[in-house]
């Protein structure tokens, strides 16, 4: 087998020299066929297989073994087979004639295969994530648990923290509303969890129905709604460490504030400090780096194309009726012209 110096010698006389392959292969005193692989590989590509090997014994029941995997994929981990149990019932149940050894090797690729693979991901600016967290503080002399709401940008790593009496649509819209105007723009997509407050129902094929609240924020915001998997936190890891990174450095010791708009405050606050911080693999700041989210954002509330409209700041109207919100109503001040408006109120602001 040729060394990888000669590998990179020949593959830099070629691609780098513009040295003809007949050429190369009379230079370094090999075949014109070992140039062609060493231009197809950078290393030494080792052995190959032309085709799988023939297993004469196991080959007949190969089916039968990938049938037990995938009815073990429905059942609970402490009761799915072992190499040894799939071995005594292919010899009892079907009379496999042949070892132990070929049928545990044939499993261990075979559950090889089946493994969820792991991918570091690419993040592209103007994206975000959303998801609700948990915590203790104690807020006017009492301990509430305290639902807070994250919006990550995983390009920038920039991110929005507010709090909550509870998880509820009001605070799931407010948080939006406050997190745009935190960061200057909407973004192009948010990827959520298949939270109730978004989904009325999962319909197959990666699709949603969304809630009538759900649909109207995004027919005023104009960005496009993602779904994770159900039970995979993974697909929306960013946020997921931003929840975690929130609970042990905010919430760390306890929060004591008189109000949650007071908890609220200190809470952006911190988040504007995060903007200086430089994260380990980067050479910018979060705050430097967040630059280019805004710029991809679908609404600069400064600058962008719907600047016309008068953002309300806070999340929804609430008309004064009978003592209790209403249904919240999204839009800008100017279809409230002429309409009789009671009181403009924060989520906060409602017990």
């Amino acid at each position: 087998m040729k060394r990888v110096e000669l590998y990179g010698r020949v593959r830099h006389a070629v691609i780098i020299q513009g040295m003809v392959r007949r050429e190369a292969a009379r230079d370094f005193g090999i075949e014109r066929r070992t140039v062609d692989k060493m231009l197809a590989f950078s290393v030494p590509p080792g052995y190959r297989r032309s085709k799988p090997p023939r297993r004469p014994k196991l080959d007949p029941f190969t089916g039968i073994i990938d049938q037990i995997l995938e009815g073990d994929t429905k059942v609970p981990k402490k009761q799915r087979h072992t190499c040894k149990r799939i071995f005594e019932r292919l010899r009892d149940e079907h009379g496999f004639a042949g070892g132990i050894t070929i049928v545990k090797d044939y499993i261990f690729a075979a559950r090889q295969r089946q493994r969820e693979v792991f991918v570091p991901l690419s993040h592209r600016p103007g994206h975000a994530q959303v998801d609700f967290g948990e915590a203790l503080g104690v807020i006017g002399g009492i301990e509430h648990k305290i639902h807070f709401l994250v919006m990550d940008l995983p390009q920038s790593d920039a991110c929005f923290v507010k709090a909550y009496p509870g998880e509820t649509t009001e605070a799931f819209c407010d948080g939006h509303v406050s997190a745009f105007w935190f960061f200057g723009g909407v973004p192009q997509s948010i990827l959520y969890d298949n939270t109730r407050i978004a989904v009325a129902r999962i319909l197959g094929n990666g699709r949603r129905k969304r809630t009538r609240v759900f649909g109207e924020l995004i027919s005023h915001y104009l960005f496009e709604d993602r779904f994770g998997r159900p039970g995979k936190g993974n697909d929306k890891g960013k946020v997921e460490g931003v929840v975690g990174y929130a609970r042990r450095i905010f919430m760390v010791p306890l929060p004591r504030f008189s109000s949650i708009d007071d908890l609220n405050a200190w809470l952006e606050d911190q988040c504007r400090r995060r903007m200086s911080d430089t994260l380990r693999g980067h050479t910018q700041t979060i705050g430097a780096r967040m630059e280019l989210d805004v710029a991809a954002s679908v609404v600069d509330y400064c600058t962008g194309v719907l600047k016309r409209l008068h953002w309300l700041r806070a999340a929804c109207l609430y008309p004064r009726r009978l003592g209790r919100a209403c249904r919240p109503v999204f839009g800008t001040l100017e279809p409230c012209l002429g309409e009789e408006v009671l009181e403009v109120l924060s989520h906060s602001s409602i017990r």
